[in-house]
């Protein structure tokens, strides 16, 4: 079986949650800082993150946070957007991503390190394509780690003065959707980074007629 017929197959029969629940996946490369961000998110240490040669997270983890008066599950994933991803494990893990997901996401929730939108990072995105199917990209927005590194005034200057044609691209893809994560940030800046990504998202959900996301893998 291929990946996502693997996947549909496998999903058959899942039960979703609540509709008042929001889900946001997580994803990107390896070491891009999903965990970490997410952790940021739910403003508790939810899930490992530490520098390391191979990737901290092996399995799909979720965890939840209310923002105002509503559920908000947040599912960090494993390094299963490289090309290389294509094992049976990491189509177990993709299953129980689309299980913890169902009936389907709100947001996809792209990280990538500011200033380091890297091949990997396009090869990434390729595979959420491949996985989720174009129409991912409705619901999709590009959140940047180490805000603290930022070097002009603002993220839309660091946006519009980047020479990087691939991130340019992603970020219209994602109709010009993106926000800025200092993952060490006090928490007053915590809550100001959460509450801009949660704007962005309610915006984002209220275009596509408060709907989730939803393909023939839910």
């Amino acid at each position: 079986l291929g990946t996502r017929a693997f996947l549909s197959y496998n999903a058959t029969g899942a039960q979703g949650s609540s509709q008042d629940t929001w889900k946001f996946i997580l994803v990107g490369k390896a070491g891009a800082g999903k965990s970490a961000t997410g952790n940021t998110l739910l403003g508790k240490k939810e899930f490992a993150s530490r520098l390391g040669a191979r990737p901290v997270t092996q399995a799909c983890r979720a965890g939840s946070m209310r923002w105002s008066g509503r559920e908000v599950l947040v599912i960090d994933t494993p390094d299963f957007f490289c090309p290389a991803a294509r094992d049976m494990e990491a189509c177990r893990e993709l299953n129980r991503c689309i299980v913890l997901s169902t009936p389907g996401p709100h947001a996809l929730v792209l990280v990538t390190q500011l200033g380091r939108y890297t091949a990997e990072d396009k090869e990434a995105v390729k595979r959420v394509r491949e996985i989720f199917g174009d129409g991912a990209m409705r619901h999709m927005v590009v959140l940047f780690t180490r805000k603290e590194d930022l070097a002009v005034d603002s993220l839309h200057d660091y946006v519009r003065l980047s020479d990087n044609k691939d991130l340019k691209g992603l970020i219209a893809a994602c109709g010009d959707r993106y926000c800025a994560f200092n993952n060490r940030a006090t928490e007053v800046e915590r809550g100001q980074q959460v509450k801009e990504l949660m704007g962005i998202a309610e915006n984002m959900v209220q275009e596509n007629g408060g709907r989730c996301y939803t393909n023939e893998l839910y």
